[in-house]
Formats: C-alpha cells, structure tokens, sequence
C-alpha cells in the first residue's frame, strides 16, 4: 500500500464512487460538481492512484468551518486513514489562523462514530455551553 495524501478534490466519479462504497446517499451529478467545486479545502487519499478515501471542509474563510464527507472506503477502514486525515485537515485549518485569532470547526458524525471525534477535541451536543445540533432535510420531487 502507497497512501498519497493529498490537498486536492477527487474527481467527479472518484466521489460517486466513494459515496455509494459507504452508503451514502447518491446525489445528482449537479450537486456533486458544485460540492467538489465550492468546498474550502479538500483532502485525498490515493493508494497507487486509486481515491480511497476523503475529507471536505465548508468554509466563508471566516470563523466558522464545517467538516463534511468522511469517508474512507470500506477495504481501507480501520488502518489509521481516517486518522491521519482528521489531523491534516484539523493542522491545516490551524494554519488559516493568525496571532490571536480563533475559529469554530463543526461537523455532524454519523450515528455511533462519535469517539472517533472525541479523540481530535470535539464535543457532544447538547453540552453546558451548547444546545443540540439540528438539522433538517430538503426535497423537490420529480414530475
């Protein structure tokens, strides 16, 4: 195995194809375009070329910053990928920041995957400080 670590977005089949492995749900190819286009920042993971895993990061470049999609493929799961990923992209939003300043890095785990987050310094809602996350989805049918 030759992991590559990379600051780029995969292409447009590399993140379908990601998605469906972990049982994401499918989007549109409009969608995924606009989400691989609009992120803040992006880290790969490619053995020998082939994207195995991902983490992207929602940001104005102001205070607030979402991490979405993680995902490592399920032949990759359970060998530090996950990880190392987290760290890089948690250094490299450290790295935004100038003397004195402070950002807030959200993100919304899966269900059961939360002390995976614990470890890199997040905290569940609702909390004394915090009240719970929220979410909420949207759908326009087809005719």
């Amino acid at each position: 195995m030759a992991l590559e670590f990379k600051d780029e977005a995969p292409t447009l089949e590399e993140y379908k194809e990601m998605r469906r492995l972990v049982n994401f749900m499918p989007l549109s190819d409009r969608i995924c375009n606009n989400v691989l286009k609009n992120a803040f920042h992006i880290t790969t993971v490619r053995d020998n070329g082939r994207c195995v895993g991902m983490i992207r990061v929602l940001s104005e470049g102001g205070y607030a910053n979402f991490i979405t999609d993680v995902i490592v493929i399920p032949e990759y799961q359970h060998q530090g990928i996950g990880k190392q990923m987290m760290r890089r992209t948690m250094d490299y939003l450290y790295s935004t920041l100038e003397e004195g300043e402070k950002i807030v890095v959200y993100l919304m785990s899966a269900k059961e995957r939360e002390p995976f987050y614990r470890q890199f310094g997040f905290r569940d809602r609702p909390n004394e400080l915090l009240g719970a996350g929220m979410s909420q989805w949207l759908e326009k049918p087809e005719k």
